[in-house]
């Protein structure tokens, strides 16, 4: 949601912002993670520090498939999800319950963008 439309209810805004941190949460682990997984790998395992990424990527989806490039992902998972949807949900109630007492001055040089 831009910032220079109006905004619904504090609480509204809020309820949007949890939703919108989950997904983004949850879609940050699941692209992610398989390059972490490659990057541990590499680092920590023998077999996989040479050849570079996609030799121990092949070699990791040969040998266990899918479950080989998300183990370990539900932490993160879970971690990621619960703060960024706090992260968005506060700064949209927040930005929402403030922006109607105190940011009403237009910034200046932006051809009238309310801050």
């Amino acid at each position: 949601m831009t910032h220079n439309e109006k905004r619904a209810h504090w609480l509204k805004e809020g309820g949007i912002g949890l939703g919108v941190g989950i997904l983004y949460g949850v879609t940050n682990v699941v692209v992610g993670h398989p390059f972490d997984t490659m990057k541990t790998k590499m680092q920590a395992q023998r077999g996989f520090d040479t050849g570079g990424m996609l030799k121990a990527f092949n070699k990791t989806w040969r040998a266990e498939g899918v479950i080989g490039l998300y183990r370990g992902c539900i932490p993160p998972l879970w971690g990621s999800g619960i703060f960024r949807s706090t992260q968005f949900a506060v700064f949209e109630s927040v930005y929402t319950g403030l922006s109607s007492s105190l940011f009403i001055e237009p910034i200046p040089f932006t051809g009238g963008v309310q801050g």
